[in-house]
Protein backbone atom coordinates (compact mmCIF):
# COMPACT_ATOMS: atom_id res chain seq x y z
CA UNK A 1 0.00 0.00 0.00
CA UNK A 2 1.07 3.58 -0.56
CA UNK A 3 0.10 7.01 0.66
CA UNK A 4 -1.58 9.28 -1.89
CA UNK A 5 1.09 11.08 -3.88
CA UNK A 6 0.21 14.52 -2.56
CA UNK A 7 2.38 17.22 -1.11
CA UNK A 8 4.35 20.03 -2.60
CA UNK A 9 7.86 19.18 -1.42
CA UNK A 10 9.85 18.79 -4.68
CA UNK A 11 12.33 16.35 -3.10
CA UNK A 12 9.48 14.10 -1.95
CA UNK A 13 7.82 14.20 -5.37
CA UNK A 14 11.13 13.56 -7.14
CA UNK A 15 11.83 10.66 -4.79
CA UNK A 16 8.49 9.06 -5.63
CA UNK A 17 9.22 9.33 -9.34
CA UNK A 18 12.71 7.88 -8.96
CA UNK A 19 11.50 5.00 -6.81
CA UNK A 20 8.74 4.19 -9.31
CA UNK A 21 11.37 3.89 -12.05
CA UNK A 22 13.56 1.57 -9.95
CA UNK A 23 16.20 4.18 -9.09
CA UNK A 24 15.87 3.51 -5.38
CA UNK A 25 19.22 4.82 -4.18
CA UNK A 26 18.60 8.20 -5.81
CA UNK A 27 15.07 8.17 -4.40
CA UNK A 28 16.40 7.73 -0.87
CA UNK A 29 18.69 10.74 -1.30
CA UNK A 30 15.69 12.89 -2.23
CA UNK A 31 13.51 11.53 0.57
CA UNK A 32 16.25 12.24 3.10
CA UNK A 33 16.49 15.83 1.89
CA UNK A 34 12.71 16.17 2.21
CA UNK A 35 12.84 14.67 5.70
CA UNK A 36 15.53 17.12 6.77
CA UNK A 37 13.01 19.92 6.27
CA UNK A 38 10.10 18.10 7.96
CA UNK A 39 11.46 15.31 10.24
CA UNK A 40 8.02 13.98 11.24
CA UNK A 41 6.43 13.96 7.78
CA UNK A 42 4.73 10.56 7.73
CA UNK A 43 4.46 10.60 3.93
CA UNK A 44 8.22 10.80 3.59
CA UNK A 45 8.87 8.26 6.35
CA UNK A 46 6.47 5.85 4.69
CA UNK A 47 8.11 6.36 1.28
CA UNK A 48 11.51 5.70 2.84
CA UNK A 49 10.15 2.47 4.32
CA UNK A 50 8.87 1.30 0.95
CA UNK A 51 12.09 2.20 -0.83
CA UNK A 52 14.25 0.55 1.83
CA UNK A 53 12.21 -2.61 1.47
CA UNK A 54 12.57 -2.53 -2.32
CA UNK A 55 16.34 -2.59 -1.72
CA UNK A 56 16.06 -5.51 0.71
CA UNK A 57 16.85 -3.31 3.73
CA UNK A 58 14.14 -4.81 5.90
CA UNK A 59 15.48 -3.58 9.24
CA UNK A 60 15.55 0.01 7.99
CA UNK A 61 12.10 -0.37 6.42
CA UNK A 62 10.69 -1.60 9.72
CA UNK A 63 12.11 1.40 11.56
CA UNK A 64 10.54 3.84 9.10
CA UNK A 65 7.13 2.14 9.28
CA UNK A 66 7.24 2.17 13.07
CA UNK A 67 8.11 5.87 13.03
CA UNK A 68 5.00 6.49 10.93
CA UNK A 69 2.88 4.55 13.42
CA UNK A 70 4.43 6.35 16.38
CA UNK A 71 3.07 9.58 14.92
CA UNK A 72 -0.17 8.16 13.50
CA UNK A 73 -1.03 4.75 15.08
CA UNK A 74 -4.13 4.29 12.94
CA UNK A 75 -2.39 4.77 9.59
CA UNK A 76 -3.69 1.74 7.67
CA UNK A 77 -1.03 1.80 4.96
CA UNK A 78 1.83 1.64 7.44
CA UNK A 79 0.13 -1.10 9.49
CA UNK A 80 -0.38 -3.23 6.40
CA UNK A 81 3.11 -2.76 5.00
CA UNK A 82 4.76 -3.43 8.36
CA UNK A 83 2.65 -6.55 8.86
CA UNK A 84 3.56 -7.78 5.37
CA UNK A 85 7.23 -7.15 6.07
CA UNK A 86 6.98 -9.19 9.27
CA UNK A 87 5.21 -11.97 7.38
CA UNK A 88 7.95 -12.01 4.74
CA UNK A 89 10.49 -12.54 7.52
CA UNK A 90 8.54 -15.51 8.86
CA UNK A 91 7.11 -13.55 11.79
CA UNK A 92 3.42 -14.28 11.29
CA UNK A 93 2.80 -14.17 15.04
CA UNK A 94 4.21 -10.65 15.25
CA UNK A 95 2.07 -9.56 12.30
CA UNK A 96 -1.06 -10.95 13.96
CA UNK A 97 -0.23 -9.17 17.21
CA UNK A 98 0.33 -5.91 15.34
CA UNK A 99 -3.02 -6.09 13.54
CA UNK A 100 -5.31 -7.45 16.27
CA UNK A 101 -6.17 -4.18 18.00
CA UNK A 102 -6.48 -1.99 14.87
CA UNK A 103 -8.77 -4.61 13.30
CA UNK A 104 -11.05 -4.67 16.34
CA UNK A 105 -11.14 -0.88 16.46
CA UNK A 106 -11.65 -0.28 12.73
CA UNK A 107 -13.39 -3.41 11.35
CA UNK A 108 -14.52 -1.58 8.24
CA UNK A 109 -11.09 -1.69 6.60
CA UNK A 110 -10.83 -4.57 4.09
CA UNK A 111 -7.03 -4.16 3.92
CA UNK A 112 -6.75 -5.16 7.58
CA UNK A 113 -8.94 -8.25 7.10
CA UNK A 114 -6.85 -9.26 4.09
CA UNK A 115 -3.51 -8.83 5.84
CA UNK A 116 -4.67 -10.62 8.99
CA UNK A 117 -5.99 -13.45 6.82
CA UNK A 118 -2.63 -13.74 5.08
CA UNK A 119 -0.81 -13.95 8.42
CA UNK A 120 -3.22 -16.61 9.68
CA UNK A 121 -2.69 -18.57 6.48
CA UNK A 122 1.04 -18.58 7.07
CA UNK A 123 0.43 -19.89 10.58
CA UNK A 124 -1.49 -22.78 9.07
CA UNK A 125 -4.93 -21.58 10.23
CA UNK A 126 -6.53 -21.86 6.82
CA UNK A 127 -10.17 -21.87 7.93
CA UNK A 128 -9.71 -18.66 9.90
CA UNK A 129 -7.83 -17.21 6.95
CA UNK A 130 -10.78 -17.98 4.66
CA UNK A 131 -13.12 -16.23 7.09
CA UNK A 132 -10.95 -13.13 7.03
CA UNK A 133 -10.73 -13.08 3.23
CA UNK A 134 -14.51 -13.45 3.01
CA UNK A 135 -14.91 -10.59 5.50
CA UNK A 136 -12.71 -8.41 3.29
CA UNK A 137 -14.87 -9.31 0.29
CA UNK A 138 -18.05 -8.50 2.20
CA UNK A 139 -16.70 -4.98 2.57
CA UNK A 140 -15.30 -4.76 -0.97
CA UNK A 141 -16.72 -7.46 -3.30
CA UNK A 142 -14.24 -6.82 -6.12
CA UNK A 143 -11.16 -6.67 -3.86
CA UNK A 144 -8.70 -8.50 -6.12
CA UNK A 145 -6.09 -9.52 -3.48
CA UNK A 146 -8.78 -11.08 -1.27
CA UNK A 147 -10.32 -12.88 -4.24
CA UNK A 148 -6.90 -14.28 -5.15
CA UNK A 149 -6.01 -15.39 -1.64
CA UNK A 150 -9.37 -17.08 -1.13
CA UNK A 151 -8.97 -18.75 -4.52
CA UNK A 152 -5.60 -20.19 -3.49
CA UNK A 153 -7.06 -21.75 -0.35
CA UNK A 154 -10.04 -23.19 -2.22
CA UNK A 155 -7.65 -24.68 -4.76
CA UNK A 156 -5.70 -26.28 -1.90
CA UNK A 157 -9.00 -27.92 -0.89
CA UNK A 158 -9.43 -29.29 -4.40
CA UNK A 159 -12.09 -26.77 -5.48
CA UNK A 160 -10.08 -25.73 -8.52
CA UNK A 161 -13.03 -24.66 -10.69
CA UNK A 162 -14.43 -22.42 -7.95
CA UNK A 163 -10.95 -21.00 -7.43
CA UNK A 164 -10.61 -20.26 -11.15
CA UNK A 165 -13.91 -18.38 -11.03
CA UNK A 166 -12.57 -16.19 -8.23
CA UNK A 167 -9.41 -15.47 -10.20
CA UNK A 168 -11.50 -14.51 -13.22
CA UNK A 169 -13.31 -12.00 -10.98
CA UNK A 170 -10.02 -10.72 -9.59
CA UNK A 171 -8.57 -10.16 -13.06
CA UNK A 172 -11.71 -8.35 -14.19
CA UNK A 173 -11.34 -6.10 -11.15
CA UNK A 174 -7.60 -5.51 -11.59
CA UNK A 175 -6.65 -6.44 -15.12
CA UNK A 176 -3.29 -4.67 -14.94
CA UNK A 177 -1.98 -6.91 -12.15
CA UNK A 178 0.24 -9.60 -13.75
CA UNK A 179 0.55 -11.54 -10.48
CA UNK A 180 -3.14 -12.41 -10.65
CA UNK A 181 -2.72 -13.87 -14.14
CA UNK A 182 0.33 -15.81 -13.03
CA UNK A 183 -1.60 -17.25 -10.09
CA UNK A 184 -4.46 -18.18 -12.41
CA UNK A 185 -1.92 -19.83 -14.70
CA UNK A 186 -0.89 -22.12 -11.86
CA UNK A 187 -4.50 -23.20 -11.31
CA UNK A 188 -5.13 -23.80 -15.02
CA UNK A 189 -1.96 -25.87 -15.28
CA UNK A 190 -2.85 -27.80 -12.13
CA UNK A 191 -6.20 -28.61 -13.73
CA UNK A 192 -4.49 -29.75 -16.94
CA UNK A 193 -5.70 -26.72 -18.94
CA UNK A 194 -2.30 -26.33 -20.58
CA UNK A 195 -3.20 -23.97 -23.41
CA UNK A 196 -4.79 -21.36 -21.15
CA UNK A 197 -2.24 -22.02 -18.42
CA UNK A 198 0.81 -21.33 -20.57
CA UNK A 199 -0.89 -18.26 -22.02
CA UNK A 200 -1.44 -16.84 -18.51
CA UNK A 201 2.07 -17.93 -17.50
CA UNK A 202 3.47 -15.25 -19.82
CA UNK A 203 2.35 -12.71 -17.20
CA UNK A 204 5.38 -13.62 -15.07
CA UNK A 205 7.54 -11.55 -17.42
CA UNK A 206 5.61 -8.42 -16.48
CA UNK A 207 6.24 -8.80 -12.74
CA UNK A 208 9.03 -6.57 -11.51
CA UNK A 209 12.04 -8.63 -10.48
CA UNK A 210 10.64 -11.93 -11.77
CA UNK A 211 13.01 -11.92 -14.74
CA UNK A 212 16.07 -9.81 -15.55
CA UNK A 213 15.94 -7.10 -18.15
CA UNK A 214 17.31 -8.85 -21.21
CA UNK A 215 19.75 -6.64 -23.11
CA UNK A 216 20.03 -8.70 -26.30
CA UNK A 217 17.78 -6.47 -28.43
CA UNK A 218 16.42 -9.45 -30.38
CA UNK A 219 12.86 -9.96 -31.58
CA UNK A 220 10.86 -12.46 -29.56
CA UNK A 221 10.41 -15.91 -31.04
CA UNK A 222 6.80 -16.81 -31.80
CA UNK A 223 7.26 -20.53 -32.32
CA UNK A 224 7.93 -20.23 -36.06
CA UNK A 225 10.25 -22.69 -37.87
CA UNK A 226 13.95 -21.96 -37.38
CA UNK A 227 14.90 -22.00 -41.04
CA UNK A 228 18.64 -21.36 -41.07
CA UNK A 229 18.09 -19.23 -37.96
CA UNK A 230 19.70 -19.24 -34.53
CA UNK A 231 17.46 -19.01 -31.47
CA UNK A 232 18.67 -17.66 -28.14
CA UNK A 233 16.93 -19.32 -25.19
CA UNK A 234 17.37 -17.05 -22.19
CA UNK A 235 17.69 -18.12 -18.57
CA UNK A 236 15.12 -17.17 -15.98
CA UNK A 237 14.12 -17.97 -12.41
CA UNK A 238 16.14 -20.37 -10.25
CA UNK A 239 18.27 -23.44 -10.79
CA UNK A 240 15.37 -25.83 -10.32
CA UNK A 241 13.24 -23.99 -12.87
CA UNK A 242 16.06 -24.00 -15.41
CA UNK A 243 16.56 -27.74 -14.96
CA UNK A 244 12.81 -28.26 -15.32
CA UNK A 245 12.46 -26.20 -18.50
CA UNK A 246 15.65 -27.71 -19.95
CA UNK A 247 13.57 -30.84 -20.52
CA UNK A 248 12.35 -29.16 -23.72
CA UNK A 249 15.83 -28.44 -25.09
CA UNK A 250 16.37 -31.84 -26.80
CA UNK A 251 13.17 -31.45 -28.82
CA UNK A 252 13.92 -27.80 -29.60
CA UNK A 253 17.42 -28.75 -30.73
CA UNK A 254 16.07 -31.52 -32.99
CA UNK A 255 13.55 -29.13 -34.47
CA UNK A 256 16.20 -26.50 -35.12
CA UNK A 257 18.50 -29.03 -36.79
CA UNK A 258 15.71 -30.19 -39.11
CA UNK A 259 15.04 -26.56 -40.03
CA UNK A 260 18.73 -25.88 -40.64
CA UNK A 261 18.90 -23.66 -37.57
CA UNK A 262 20.57 -23.83 -34.18
CA UNK A 263 19.96 -23.11 -30.50
CA UNK A 264 22.00 -20.99 -28.11
CA UNK A 265 21.12 -21.75 -24.50
CA UNK A 266 21.87 -19.35 -21.67
CA UNK A 267 21.86 -20.82 -18.16
CA UNK A 268 22.97 -20.37 -14.59
CA UNK A 269 26.80 -20.77 -14.54
CA UNK A 270 26.61 -23.79 -12.22
CA UNK A 271 24.67 -25.69 -14.89
CA UNK A 272 26.95 -25.01 -17.86
CA UNK A 273 29.11 -28.15 -17.70
CA UNK A 274 26.12 -30.43 -17.17
CA UNK A 275 24.06 -28.82 -19.93
CA UNK A 276 26.95 -28.87 -22.41
CA UNK A 277 27.39 -32.60 -21.96
CA UNK A 278 23.64 -33.24 -22.06
CA UNK A 279 22.89 -31.06 -25.11
CA UNK A 280 25.93 -31.48 -27.40
CA UNK A 281 24.33 -29.77 -30.41
CA UNK A 282 23.42 -26.67 -28.40
CA UNK A 283 25.75 -23.74 -27.72
CA UNK A 284 25.52 -23.40 -23.93
CA UNK A 285 26.71 -20.16 -22.34
CA UNK A 286 26.69 -18.91 -18.74
CA UNK A 287 24.29 -16.15 -17.86
CA UNK A 288 25.95 -12.80 -17.12
CA UNK A 289 24.00 -10.55 -14.76
CA UNK A 290 24.63 -7.01 -13.64
CA UNK A 291 22.71 -4.98 -11.07
CA UNK A 292 22.22 -1.30 -11.80
CA UNK A 293 20.08 0.93 -9.62
CA UNK A 294 18.42 -2.05 -7.99
CA UNK A 295 17.48 -3.58 -11.36
CA UNK A 296 19.05 -6.80 -12.66
CA UNK A 297 20.17 -6.79 -16.29
CA UNK A 298 21.19 -9.82 -18.38
CA UNK A 299 24.14 -8.94 -20.61
CA UNK A 300 24.98 -10.42 -24.01
CA UNK A 301 28.38 -9.10 -24.97
CA UNK A 302 29.33 -12.74 -25.56
CA UNK A 303 26.55 -13.47 -28.06
CA UNK A 304 28.32 -12.32 -31.24
CA UNK A 305 31.33 -14.54 -30.54
CA UNK A 306 28.92 -17.43 -29.94
CA UNK A 307 27.57 -17.06 -33.47
CA UNK A 308 24.81 -14.55 -32.77
CA UNK A 309 21.07 -15.15 -32.92
CA UNK A 310 18.08 -13.90 -34.87
CA UNK A 311 15.43 -14.24 -32.17
CA UNK A 312 15.13 -14.97 -28.47
CA UNK A 313 12.70 -16.62 -26.08
CA UNK A 314 12.68 -17.20 -22.34
CA UNK A 315 13.06 -20.79 -21.12
CA UNK A 316 9.71 -20.68 -19.33
CA UNK A 317 7.92 -19.76 -22.55
CA UNK A 318 9.05 -22.86 -24.46
CA UNK A 319 6.14 -25.03 -23.20
CA UNK A 320 3.69 -22.59 -24.78
CA UNK A 321 4.96 -23.78 -28.16
CA UNK A 322 6.15 -27.33 -27.45
CA UNK A 323 3.90 -28.70 -24.67
CA UNK A 324 0.35 -27.71 -25.61
CA UNK A 325 -1.23 -30.97 -24.43
CA UNK A 326 -0.25 -33.79 -22.09
CA UNK A 327 0.35 -35.96 -25.16
CA UNK A 328 3.26 -33.68 -26.08
CA UNK A 329 5.32 -34.80 -23.07
CA UNK A 330 7.75 -37.67 -23.78
CA UNK A 331 7.88 -40.49 -21.24
CA UNK A 332 10.20 -41.79 -20.03
CA UNK A 333 12.40 -38.74 -20.40
CA UNK A 334 15.92 -38.68 -18.97
CA UNK A 335 17.64 -35.65 -20.42
CA UNK A 336 20.65 -34.85 -18.23
CA UNK A 337 23.84 -36.87 -18.73
CA UNK A 338 26.20 -37.09 -15.77
CA UNK A 339 29.97 -37.44 -16.11
CA UNK A 340 30.97 -41.12 -16.34
CA UNK A 341 34.13 -40.79 -14.22
CA UNK A 342 32.25 -38.92 -11.51
CA UNK A 343 29.57 -41.60 -11.50
CA UNK A 344 32.23 -44.27 -11.02
CA UNK A 345 33.70 -42.26 -8.14
CA UNK A 346 30.37 -42.00 -6.33
CA UNK A 347 29.56 -45.65 -7.05
CA UNK A 348 32.75 -46.52 -5.17
CA UNK A 349 31.97 -44.10 -2.33
CA UNK A 350 28.45 -45.43 -1.89
CA UNK A 351 29.46 -49.09 -1.93
CA UNK A 352 31.98 -48.35 0.80
CA UNK A 353 29.46 -46.41 2.87
CA UNK A 354 26.81 -49.04 3.43
CA UNK A 355 24.46 -51.55 1.87
CA UNK A 356 22.17 -50.94 -1.08
CA UNK A 357 19.68 -49.55 -1.86
CA UNK A 358 21.07 -46.04 -1.60
CA UNK A 359 18.32 -43.53 -0.89
CA UNK A 360 18.93 -39.79 -0.94
CA UNK A 361 16.90 -37.44 1.23
CA UNK A 362 16.24 -33.71 0.88
CA UNK A 363 13.82 -32.21 3.40
CA UNK A 364 13.56 -28.50 2.62
CA UNK A 365 14.47 -25.61 0.38
CA UNK A 366 17.05 -23.03 1.30
CA UNK A 367 14.19 -20.55 1.76
CA UNK A 368 11.60 -21.43 4.39
CA UNK A 369 10.09 -18.07 5.35
CA UNK A 370 6.39 -17.30 5.23
CA UNK A 371 4.15 -19.60 3.21
CA UNK A 372 7.17 -21.49 1.87
CA UNK A 373 7.77 -22.90 5.34
CA UNK A 374 4.44 -24.74 5.23
CA UNK A 375 5.65 -26.73 2.21
CA UNK A 376 8.27 -28.67 4.19
CA UNK A 377 7.66 -31.39 6.73
CA UNK A 378 9.23 -31.08 10.20
CA UNK A 379 12.39 -33.07 10.86
CA UNK A 380 10.44 -35.19 13.36
CA UNK A 381 8.23 -36.47 10.53
CA UNK A 382 11.26 -37.18 8.37
CA UNK A 383 12.90 -39.08 11.23
CA UNK A 384 9.88 -41.37 11.62
CA UNK A 385 10.01 -42.05 7.90
CA UNK A 386 13.74 -42.82 7.95
CA UNK A 387 13.10 -45.63 10.43
CA UNK A 388 11.25 -47.51 7.69
CA UNK A 389 13.78 -47.14 4.87
CA UNK A 390 15.92 -50.04 3.66
CA UNK A 391 19.60 -49.80 2.79
CA UNK A 392 21.67 -46.64 3.27
CA UNK A 393 20.30 -43.14 3.73
CA UNK A 394 22.36 -40.51 1.86
CA UNK A 395 22.31 -36.78 2.49
CA UNK A 396 21.05 -34.94 -0.61
CA UNK A 397 20.21 -31.73 1.25
CA UNK A 398 22.54 -29.23 -0.41
CA UNK A 399 22.84 -26.90 2.58
CA UNK A 400 22.29 -29.33 5.43
CA UNK A 401 23.44 -28.07 8.81
CA UNK A 402 25.28 -30.62 10.92
CA UNK A 403 22.82 -30.14 13.77
CA UNK A 404 19.96 -31.04 11.41
CA UNK A 405 21.71 -34.24 10.35
CA UNK A 406 22.50 -35.15 13.95
CA UNK A 407 18.90 -34.53 14.99
CA UNK A 408 17.64 -36.78 12.22
CA UNK A 409 20.09 -39.49 13.24
CA UNK A 410 19.19 -39.24 16.92
CA UNK A 411 15.44 -39.32 16.30
CA UNK A 412 15.52 -42.07 13.69
CA UNK A 413 18.35 -44.24 14.96
CA UNK A 414 19.76 -44.25 11.43
CA UNK A 415 23.18 -43.20 10.20
CA UNK A 416 23.10 -40.72 7.33
CA UNK A 417 25.91 -40.99 4.80
CA UNK A 418 27.43 -37.58 4.11
CA UNK A 419 29.15 -37.36 0.69
CA UNK A 420 32.53 -35.79 1.38
CA UNK A 421 34.42 -33.15 -0.63
CA UNK A 422 31.27 -32.18 -2.52
CA UNK A 423 29.50 -28.84 -2.45
CA UNK A 424 26.03 -29.94 -3.52
CA UNK A 425 24.88 -26.36 -3.98
CA UNK A 426 27.76 -25.15 -6.16
CA UNK A 427 29.05 -28.31 -7.88
CA UNK A 428 25.86 -29.30 -9.68
CA UNK A 429 27.63 -31.36 -12.35
CA UNK A 430 29.27 -33.58 -9.73
CA UNK A 431 26.05 -33.67 -7.71
CA UNK A 432 24.15 -34.92 -10.75
CA UNK A 433 26.66 -37.79 -10.95
CA UNK A 434 26.03 -38.64 -7.30
CA UNK A 435 22.27 -38.59 -7.81
CA UNK A 436 22.63 -40.81 -10.88
CA UNK A 437 24.14 -43.52 -8.67
CA UNK A 438 21.38 -43.40 -6.06
CA UNK A 439 18.58 -45.94 -6.24
CA UNK A 440 15.97 -43.37 -5.24
CA UNK A 441 15.59 -39.88 -3.84
CA UNK A 442 12.92 -38.80 -1.37
CA UNK A 443 12.65 -35.04 -1.59
CA UNK A 444 10.68 -31.99 -0.66
CA UNK A 445 9.72 -29.88 -3.70
CA UNK A 446 13.15 -28.39 -4.39
CA UNK A 447 15.74 -28.20 -7.16
CA UNK A 448 17.10 -31.52 -5.86
CA UNK A 449 13.98 -33.33 -7.06
CA UNK A 450 14.36 -31.88 -10.56
CA UNK A 451 18.08 -32.58 -10.80
CA UNK A 452 17.73 -36.19 -9.70
CA UNK A 453 14.69 -36.92 -11.88
CA UNK A 454 16.25 -35.26 -14.93
CA UNK A 455 19.24 -37.58 -14.48
CA UNK A 456 16.87 -40.56 -14.48
CA UNK A 457 16.79 -41.43 -10.78
CA UNK A 458 13.42 -42.32 -9.29
CA UNK A 459 12.25 -39.40 -7.17
CA UNK A 460 9.40 -39.38 -4.68
CA UNK A 461 8.42 -35.77 -4.08
CA UNK A 462 6.70 -35.36 -0.70
CA UNK A 463 4.19 -32.53 -1.06
CA UNK A 464 2.27 -30.33 1.36
CA UNK A 465 -0.71 -30.44 -0.99
CA UNK A 466 -0.02 -30.65 -4.70
CA UNK A 467 2.37 -29.64 -7.47
CA UNK A 468 1.15 -27.37 -10.27
CA UNK A 469 3.86 -28.72 -12.57
CA UNK A 470 2.21 -32.15 -12.34
CA UNK A 471 -0.69 -30.80 -14.43
CA UNK A 472 -3.03 -32.99 -12.39
CA UNK A 473 -0.99 -36.18 -12.96
CA UNK A 474 0.61 -38.47 -10.36
CA UNK A 475 4.08 -37.59 -11.65
CA UNK A 476 5.96 -34.63 -13.12
CA UNK A 477 5.44 -34.77 -16.91
CA UNK A 478 8.47 -32.52 -17.46
CA UNK A 479 10.63 -35.10 -15.63
CA UNK A 480 8.59 -38.32 -15.44
CA UNK A 481 11.00 -40.06 -13.04
CA UNK A 482 9.58 -37.77 -10.32
CA UNK A 483 6.50 -39.18 -8.59
CA UNK A 484 4.19 -36.74 -6.77
CA UNK A 485 3.34 -37.91 -3.27
CA UNK A 486 0.26 -36.07 -2.05
CA UNK A 487 -1.25 -36.19 1.45
CA UNK A 488 -4.90 -37.01 2.10
CA UNK A 489 -5.37 -33.35 2.97
CA UNK A 490 -3.03 -30.36 2.89
CA UNK A 491 -0.30 -30.62 5.52
CA UNK A 492 -1.16 -34.18 6.60
CA UNK A 493 2.45 -35.31 6.72
CA UNK A 494 1.86 -38.80 8.22
CA UNK A 495 -0.37 -39.72 5.27
CA UNK A 496 2.14 -38.25 2.81
CA UNK A 497 5.04 -40.25 4.22
CA UNK A 498 2.93 -43.40 4.39
CA UNK A 499 2.19 -42.96 0.68
CA UNK A 500 5.87 -42.31 -0.02
CA UNK A 501 6.82 -45.53 1.76
CA UNK A 502 4.30 -47.54 -0.25
CA UNK A 503 5.42 -45.99 -3.53
CA UNK A 504 9.07 -46.66 -2.73
CA UNK A 505 8.33 -50.29 -1.87
CA UNK A 506 6.42 -50.75 -5.13
CA UNK A 507 9.31 -49.18 -7.04
CA UNK A 508 11.89 -51.57 -5.60
CA UNK A 509 9.57 -54.55 -6.08
CA UNK A 510 9.11 -53.64 -9.74
CA UNK A 511 12.88 -53.36 -10.16
CA UNK A 512 13.38 -56.84 -8.72
CA UNK A 513 10.66 -58.33 -10.93
CA UNK A 514 12.16 -56.71 -14.01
Amino acid sequence: MAFPATGSDPFYQRGLALSASGRHHEAIENFERALAATPDDTRVLFALGNTARALGLDAAAEQFYRRVLATDPARIEALVNLANLLRARGQAEAAIALLAQPLSQTPGQPELWLTMGSALRERGETEKAKQHFRAALALRPDYAPALGNLADLLADDGAVEEALGLYDRAIRADGQNPQLKLNRAVLHLLAGNLKQGWQDYEARLKIAGKAPRYQHGLPRWSGAPLRRARLLVTAEQGVGDQIMFASLIPQLSDRAQKDGGAVVLECEPRLVALFRRSFPRVAVRPQQLESRGGVTHALYGWLKAAGGAGAAVEMGSLPKYLRKTLADFPAPHTYLVADAQERAHWRHVLSGGGAAPYIGICWRSGKTNGLRGLQYAPLEQWAEFLKTLPGTVVNAQYDAAEDELQKLEQLSGRTILRPQALDQKQELDRTAALFSELDAVISAPTAVSWLAAAAGTAVFKVLYDTSWTSFGQDHEPLAPAAHCIRPRKAGDWPSAFAAAGSALEQHFTAQINN
